[in-house]
């Protein structure tokens, strides 16, 4: 009899150790699925500011995100984005290095700050970055186009044309490099 009760005991609670347990399981799946959901929507967010050009929105939504997972390349990459937009470089670069330092194979990460370094008149940092977008992946065509960019403006025409034509070639429909071809074959000619 004692070993009947002493069993009955036990499973009383391991059952209610198990719910416990599920119940802070479900809680905890509940919480992560919500922040994920919170961060996706304040990407979204940010996204059709940059496009709206509300880039102050952009920012904040961006930063809402990075609140709530410090590790959000996308956040910081969106960030960076509007931050050049409205000039303020040296915020842009931060972003850009701490998505480079999250995700050290991004090239769109290179490529953006690479083209921040442009901005800011830091021809050797930029080209290092631009290269490095290039090495990274070297089917994207931003990463060549932003390149172009750089060489037009320091008098490597030549070079910056036949970036140009690679951006061209890997995605006809960049409009960036197909309006930068354009405009350095003509002004060359």
């Amino acid at each position: 009899m004692k070993k009947i009760l002493l069993a009955l005991m036990c499973l009383c609670v391991a059952v209610t150790f198990t719910a416990c347990s599920t119940e802070s399981s479900v809680k905890t799946e509940t919480k992560v699925s919500v922040s994920t959901d919170n961060v996706q929507s304040l990407l979204d967010k940010g996204d059709k500011n940059i496009d709206a050009k509300k880039f102050d929105d952009a920012i904040k939504n961006y930063t809402d995100a990075i609140e709530l997972d410090d590790e959000c390349v996308e956040a910081y990459t969106g960030r960076g984005i509007a931050y050049a937009a409205l000039k303020n470089y040296d915020e842009a670069v931060k972003d850009f290095s701490k998505s480079i330092e999250l995700d050290p194979k991004s090239a769109e990460g290179y490529s953006n700050r690479g083209q921040v370094y442009s901005k800011m008149g830091e021809t050797e940092k930029a080209f290092a970055d631009l290269n490095k977008a290039i090495e990274l992946d070297p089917k994207y065509s931003n990463a060549y186009n932003n390149r172009g960019a750089l060489y037009f403006n320091t008098g490597e025409h030549e070079k910056g044309i036949a970036d140009f034509k690679k951006a061209v070639e890997l995605d006809p429909n960049n409009e960036s490099a197909v309006k930068n071809l354009k405009n350095a074959t003509e002004n060359n000619s």
